[in-house]
Order: C-alpha cells, then sequence, then structure tokens
C-alpha cells in the first residue's frame, strides 16, 4: 500500500513540471527582450549617433563662415577648415543663386555656388553667399548670418566661392576645405535702389533673415516670397548711399 501510496504522490507532484514551464517562460521573456533592445535599441543608438555627425558638422561650419569673414573683411590670404565627415558627403553646389540688381534691372554682382554638406536623410548643410543654412526636410533655417550693414551706409558683403579641383567628397574621413583669395576684390557704390534676388531651395530662410531686418533698418521696403524665388526691394534715399563689396575667392578640397 505504501508502494502504491508513493507512486499516486508522484503522479499529483508537478513541481517539476512547473519548474520547467517557468525555465521555458523566463528564457523567452530574455530572448524577446534581448531581440527587442537590438532592434529598437540599436537602431536609435544610430539615429542619435547621425544626429551627432551632423551637429559636429554644423559646429564646423561655424569656423568656415568666420574663416570666410576674415578672408571678406580683412583680406586675409587663406583659410582652412577641417570638417570630419563620418560618413557623410561634402560638395560645391550650384542649386542656390544670389543676385544684386540697380533700378534698370542690370546685375551688380552676382553669386551662385555653395559649400554643401549632405548628411543623414534630408539634412543639409551649406554656405552660401556669406550665410550658414541648414535645411531638414523642406524647411530651412540661417545659422550664421550673412555680412550685411544696414544704415546712411548700407553695405552688402559677400564672398564668391570658386570650386577647384574635386567636385566633392564622400567617406568617414576628415576633409580639409581651404580657402584663398584670387585678388578680385571690388566694392561697387550705388545710389539708386536695389533688388535682392534669392533663387533656390533655402530661399525661406533667407525671407526670414531680411523681414527680421526689415522694420530696424528703414531701407528694406518689400519682402516677396514665392515657392523657392525671393525678391527683396532695398531703398537708397538722399545723400544715403549702398556699397556693394564683393571677395572673389578660391576653394578646394583636400584631405
Amino acid at each position: 500500500m505504501s508502494g502504491l501510496g508513493g507512486r499516486a504522490a508522484l503522479r499529483n507532484d508537478d513541481r517539476g513540471v512547473s519548474e520547467t514551464v517557468g525555465f521555458v517562460l523566463v528564457f523567452a521573456l530574455i530572448t524577446t527582450t534581448i531581440a527587442v533592445t537590438l532592434t529598437v535599441g540599436l537602431g536609435g543608438l544610430e539615429d542619435v549617433q547621425l544626429a551627432e555627425r551632423d551637429n559636429n558638422v554644423e559646429r564646423a561650419f561655424d569656423v568656415l563662415h568666420d574663416s570666410f569673414n576674415d578672408l571678406g573683411r580683412d583680406g586675409v590670404p587663406s583659410r582652412a577648415t577641417e570638417i570630419r565627415l563620418g560618413g557623410g558627403r561634402i560638395a560645391f553646389t550650384s542649386d542656390s543663386s544670389y543676385a544684386i540688381r540697380n533700378a534698370t534691372g542690370a546685375v551688380i554682382e552676382n553669386s551662385t555656388t555653395a559649400i554643401t554638406y549632405f548628411g543623414a536623410g534630408d539634412t543639409r548643410i551649406r554656405y552660401e553667399h556669406g550665410a550658414v543654412i541648414r535645411s531638414d526636410g523642406e524647411g530651412s533655417i540661417m545659422l550664421h548670418e550673412p555680412d550685411l550693414l544696414f544704415g546712411e551706409t548700407t553695405l552688402i558683403r559677400f564672398v564668391d566661392v570658386n570650386s577647384h579641383g574635386s567636385d566633392g567628397v564622400a567617406g568617414d574621413g576628415t576633409v580639409l576645405v581651404r580657402a584663398s583669395l584670387t585678388g578680385d576684390r571690388t566694392a561697387t557704390e550705388v545710389t539708386d535702389d536695389v533688388t535682392i534676388q534669392v533663387r533656390g531651395p533655402t530661399a525661406d530662410a533667407w525671407a526670414r533673415y531680411f523681414e527680421s531686418r526689415r522694420d530696424g533698418s528703414g531701407r528694406i521696403d518689400s519682402v516677396n516670397l514665392t515657392g523657392d524665388e525671393l525678391t527683396v526691394n532695398v531703398s537708397v534715399s538722399g545723400g544715403d548711399r549702398l556699397v556693394v563689396h564683393r571677395t572673389g575667392t578660391r576653394v578646394e578640397f583636400s584631405d
């Protein structure tokens, strides 16, 4: 009887089964957690890394902006700026133009070449016509303003970028953006009203910039943005004058 009772008790004891099921459930939970972490966590980490890479390039363009100002304002012979690409690409682009016209429509100065970094997704960081602008998708924001001064003497100063050598560089390494004066520096004095025309994907950032200067300057009559084309009317009245200062540079990329 005791033997039969022992076997019955063994059949009714399901602790071994419970431990096995528990182990399977815990193992499945751990496996699922690892899989989710690898899928979501690493993807999020990669996004953070790409965003930080673009932010680092943005800071490098701050230095690039100052370097071009040194050439334009002080006539420094050359400047070089290091930019770590981190898998992105930097190139010369001509999808934006900046023209200054007098009352008869004749072009006083014209700038067409930009230095553009192509980052993650739709991120673009560019130095164009004296300003640094960042674009993400359909919108853009001006990070560093052009060298313009409004007053009795309105000064419009910008640096022309003339590409030399390679059209672009891509990869994980560091590229050196070297800019040097070409000796082509001009100052054109204008006594009539002028029109500034900006065309390209960053026209919205330029429109906001000129709107912010409109009330305080007393020189900007109107700012009209239609699609990717901006028209700004600047008045020159009485004994006031407007000076357009242009500095020509030669820019190249190197390792």
